[in-house]
């Protein structure tokens, strides 16, 4: 009897081991796997100064100072604008006539209407005692003018650069003086700066001859040529009352 109890809790051992062993080696059952919620997307966060600026524009930091523009460069801006501006006003109106020289800017035209004789002396043509009104007239006005004191006489000269001529306080030319080779005396062809030898074949024996001065008398005026004694060249030419 003893020998079957033990027998049967034998066997109920090794049903139950073999149970547990079973149960053991069954594989677990995977857990199912979490859904995952998706993730909001994003906006992006833009900040007010990005929105303010249009995309080309180059956002300035308010610490630092914008240099300025300098006064020059503004200043011929405003000039070339002005410039612009007056051409184009001057396009749609009027033309500006171009300004006219004065005559003392342009040498005068001298014609030799009366050349140098003994009976009626001239000089560019010009007869001492004409006024200085007819002058004027005939060269316009000259370059300088200034007066030679003088306790008697004072001469008031009108100088017209290639020459110059005097006037007595009648206001009559009282002398020529030419200056200048570019100009035509009237001497028959003899002008300033030639050789003495040129002076007898163009005015004849002078009345008085030194080794400095050639002087011919006339009605009325005397006719002086200053000889240089190094070049023996004429370097004055002068016709004055007497």
């Amino acid at each position: 009897m003893m020998n079957r109890k033990k027998a049967f809790i034998g066997i109920l051992s090794v049903i139950m081991i073999m149970m547990m062993v079973t149960t053991g080696c069954k594989p677990k059952q995977a857990a199912a796997p979490t859904p995952v919620q998706p993730k909001e997307t994003e906006s992006p966060v833009v900040t007010p100064t990005e929105t303010s600026l249009p995309q080309n524009e180059t956002i300035t930091n308010p610490s630092v100072p914008t240099p300025a523009t300098p006064a020059g460069n503004q200043a011929d801006k405003v000039s070339l604008a002005s410039a612009d501006k007056g051409d184009k006003d001057k396009g749609e109106g009027e033309q500006t006539p171009p300004a006219t020289k004065p005559n003392a800017q342009t040498k005068p035209k001298i014609e030799i209407k009366s050349p140098y004789t003994q009976a009626k002396p001239t000089l560019l043509g010009l007869t001492l005692k004409t006024s200085a009104a007819e002058i004027t007239e005939k060269f316009g006005k000259p370059k300088e003018q200034f007066v030679m004191e003088d306790d008697t006489d004072p001469i008031t000269v009108y100088d017209y650069t290639d020459f110059l001529v005097g006037f007595d306080k009648q206001n009559q030319l009282h002398f020529v003086d030419v200056r200048s080779a570019d100009v035509n005396p009237g001497l028959n062809g003899l002008k300033l700066g030639d050789p003495v030898e040129e002076v007898t074949k163009a005015l004849g024996k002078p009345d008085s001859n030194t080794s400095f001065v050639l002087t011919y008398k006339a009605t009325g005026a005397v006719l002086k040529l200053d000889i240089d004694p190094k070049s023996q060249k004429v370097n004055s030419i002068k016709l004055f009352a007497e």
